[in-house]
């Protein structure tokens, strides 16, 4: 699966999922304007937080994968062969209002969450449905300085307990929280982002704060839900081909981000062994086909990650190994 993704990463490049280069805002291209119709790539807990533009459909596939048991920052031996995927296909409606600088999304992500530990039974446990929907509304800005573009945008939506949370094994008892398609909780999205670009460079900036609200999925000893999130990226793209200015152009991409999760609870008391912090870099291709057209790719790996653990009871949990994303936007 890992290399599948990878030959897909390759192949599939990237769409406007950062900035753009200031000269696809300009004449000759007519009133479309590459910045203003496109999105920033979401990160993997579905959020968005620069997406610009105007009316459009994009589909993407997301792929995280946890092979390894962390003890805070040190990486376990895993001889059981223990491991967590998570693969999201996530359909995206952007509508922009007439007239207006302020865009509605909607995101209605389809889930497949496996986990298989021999140590456990049943040994293998799968959880696949419709994920919680999230509707966001942004107010879009841009402007420039000699020849360069700058611009911001600012975000707030909500995530709603749309999944499902009742899902159970092959003997009757409930899945993990993190393999369930549904939260149950209603999440507050609030979010902000600004970019820079000039001739064949571009630079983007964001951070998303998720403020998790509602009692969660029940368990056996009471609700569960995750904690509150921060996620934050910088981003730089050149554009490698062509050399001179042209509606159609392909760049290289590349990412530093990170991302914190508070404890989750449980039973109205916190998860010790939860909770996590990372740094990933993301290297990546995008590729503007049109100027309604275009394509995407990107993989976040961990350079640094802290997985909350309790030293009292050994309880620990999986490291991020590689997440991928790629997909497809078209406009309206």
């Amino acid at each position: 699966m890992f290399f599948v993704n990878i030959l897909f990463a390759v192949f599939v490049i990237v769409s406007c999922s950062n900035s753009s280069f200031a000269q696809f805002c300009k004449p000759p291209f007519g009133d479309l304007n590459v910045v203003s119709e496109c999105d920033y790539c979401q990160c993997s807990q579905g959020i968005s937080p620069l997406e610009t533009g105007s009316t459009g459909i994009r589909f993407d596939v997301r792929s995280l994968y946890r092979g390894a048991a962390y003890n805070g920052t040190e990486k376990q031996a895993n001889p059981d062969g223990v491991y967590e995927s998570y693969l999201t296909n996530q359909l995206i409606l952007n509508y922009r209002f007439a007239e207006s600088p302020f865009t509605a999304s909607v995101s209605v992500p389809y889930v497949v969450r496996q986990a298989h530990d021999p140590t456990d039974e049943p040994v293998n446990v799968k959880g696949e449905g419709i994920s919680d929907i999230t509707a966001i509304v942004r107010y879009n800005n841009k402007h420039y300085i000699d020849e360069a573009m700058i611009g911001y945008s600012i975000a707030a939506g909500v995530k709603l307990a749309t999944g499902s949370t009742d899902s159970t094994n092959s003997v009757g008892d409930f899945l993990d929280p993190h393999i369930r398609p549904g939260t149950g909780t209603t999440d507050i999205i609030i979010g902000g982002a600004g970019f820079w670009s000039l001739d064949k460079v571009g630079l983007t900036a964001s951070a998303t704060v998720g403020i998790i609200t509602g009692h969660g999925a029940p368990m056996s000893g009471g609700y569960h839900k995750f904690g509150n999130y921060l996620i934050g990226e910088i981003t730089a793209q050149y554009r490698i081909i062509p050399a001179d200015i042209n509606e159609s152009n392909l760049s290289i991409v590349l990412g530093i981000g990170g991302e914190t999760h508070g404890h989750e609870i449980e039973g109205g008391q916190d998860v010790i062994a939860s909770g996590e912090s990372l740094i990933y870099i993301a290297p990546g291709l995008k590729y503007i086909i049109s100027m309604k057209f275009s394509l995407d790719a990107s993989i976040d790996i961990p350079i640094y990650q802290y997985q909350g653990w309790d030293p009292a009871t050994g309880e620990n949990q999986l490291g991020q190994t590689y997440r991928v994303i790629a997909g497809f936007q078209f406009l309206l």
